[in-house]
């Protein structure tokens, strides 16, 4: 096979920490193994509002060819108007930003009317514009951009159209339903607005992917020609999880963890009153929370569960977040139940099931990441008002835990590792070339 080069667009990269910035990322890495040539555009991460820093995955990157770019956008004159610093208080998730107070919710409101499709679409002309000097000079056989940042597929139709090269456009979230616009009013100006752009790149791009079914029937049904749209789920890293070690003895205490965001859609609440009504020792458990955390969910857990320890330590590094995971004794998976995000198959998902540590996810029965968990027989998906079925699941897995038992896992996780994945990409591009 002669060498492929391909143009990435991609706002996050690392030392941008978060969900976000993994796939790609993997995706460039194996590409290169596999013999392609991958270059990345991306924001200089002095210019950029991430809001999670991840220093420790650079390295990953390190021989891939990265062209850095300015950007112009609001989201940190934003945080230092709430905090007096500049990336403080970077909106992320679905933390509960329209239910933050006056200044919150009139920034969502102006965030959401006024910055279509999203608020950094101002890192836009200085993509297009490194873009169009690269391809003016050089010969690229793909260009791919993946949101969100949704606004980076509009560098995406423009370089397109320009230069005639094919496309590929990754939807990692929903556009027009994405979560953090279901609770804001919106202008119906905003909204037409949106729903023209989303229209515009699914129409226009050659070749369009997403990260599972769900999310892929969303789309497919916006589309003219619905076959160009492939499934590309998120991946683990397999290499990394073969050199994390798992401890020989079990846990002093019962290890219940959940990593990532925690925000106020998110039906921890279920959990809590599940293990309120089980028929174990309070003082035998740690809930070990990693990650950006709602306040009204730390305020229910010393409540509510005062006997529980609790360790809440923010955001993990990649590594020590998949050294907790593989270490724990249960898993909390809690999706938001907002809009569409319950068609989001995230990172964390995948790897919480290469973890081989059973999974209590709660939210929609029915989502993509339901129907992985209940791949594992020892895991359980339940509604978040089926408080009994929570409570019986959270009890045999602590009896286990006690007897030491080792649970059966009949889920092969090989299929969903990055480099199978991007197997699946090269072929992709090999195919619709």
């Amino acid at each position: 096979m002669a060498e492929k080069r391909i143009l990435i667009l991609t706002y996050y990269w690392p030392p941008s920490g978060g969900g976000g910035v993994q796939r790609w990322m993997y995706f460039a890495m194996y590409l290169k193994r596999l013999g392609y040539n991958p270059t990345v555009i991306t924001v200089h991460p002095d210019k950029a509002s991430y809001p999670l820093i991840d220093k420790s995955q650079l390295d990953m990157v390190k021989e891939i060819e990265t062209i850095y770019t300015n950007t112009l956008e609001p989201l940190k004159f934003y945080s230092f108007l709430k905090s007096g610093k500049t990336k403080k208080e970077i909106p992320y998730g679905n933390l509960g930003e329209n239910s933050g107070g006056i200044f919150s919710k009139a920034m969502a409101f102006v965030r959401s009317n006024f910055f279509v499709p999203d608020a950094r679409k101002g890192w836009v002309p200085y993509a297009k514009k490194a873009a169009s000097d690269l391809l003016k000079s050089e010969k690229f056989d793909w260009l791919i951009t993946t949101g969100p940042p949704h606004s980076t597929h509009l560098a995406g139709l423009y370089l397109s159209k320009k230069f005639n090269i094919k496309w590929l456009a990754d939807f990692r979230d929903p556009w027009s339903e994405i979560y953090f616009l279901q609770n804001t009013y919106r202008f119906n100006f905003a909204k037409q607005k949106d729903e023209e752009l989303e229209s515009k790149v699914l129409n226009s791009a050659h070749v369009i992917t997403t990260v599972g079914p769900g999310m892929a029937d969303l789309l497919r049904k916006k589309m003219k020609n619905p076959k160009k749209l492939h499934v590309l789920y998120n991946g683990y890293d397999k290499e990394m999880f073969e050199v994390i070690e798992k401890r020989t003895s079990k846990n002093e205490l019962f290890t219940i963890s959940h990593i990532g965001l925690l925000g106020d859609t998110q039906r921890l609440d279920s959990f809590i009153d599940a293990l309120k009504i089980s028929d174990i020792d309070a003082s035998k458990i740690l809930i070990h929370l990693a990650g950006s955390v709602h306040p009204i969910h730390l305020e229910k857990l010393k409540t509510d569960l005062p006997n529980v320890q609790l360790i809440h330590q923010g955001f993990l590094p990649r590594k020590e977040a998949l050294t907790l995971m593989k270490n724990s004794d249960l898993l909390l998976l809690c999706p938001p139940m907002i809009g569409q995000t319950r068609l989001i198959v995230s990172t964390k998902t995948m790897e919480y099931l290469a973890a081989n540590v059973p999974i209590l996810g709660i939210g929609d029965e029915l989502s993509d990441a339901a129907t992985l968990v209940k791949e594992q027989t020892m895991s359980q998906f339940c509604d978040p008002e089926a408080i009994e079925k929570m409570a019986q699941f959270i009890t045999l897995s602590f009896k286990n835990w006690q007897e030491d038992k080792s649970t059966l896992n009949n889920f092969d996780p090989e299929p969903y590792s990055r480099l199978a994945v991007t197997h699946k990409l090269a072929v992709l591009l090999e195919t619709e070339i």
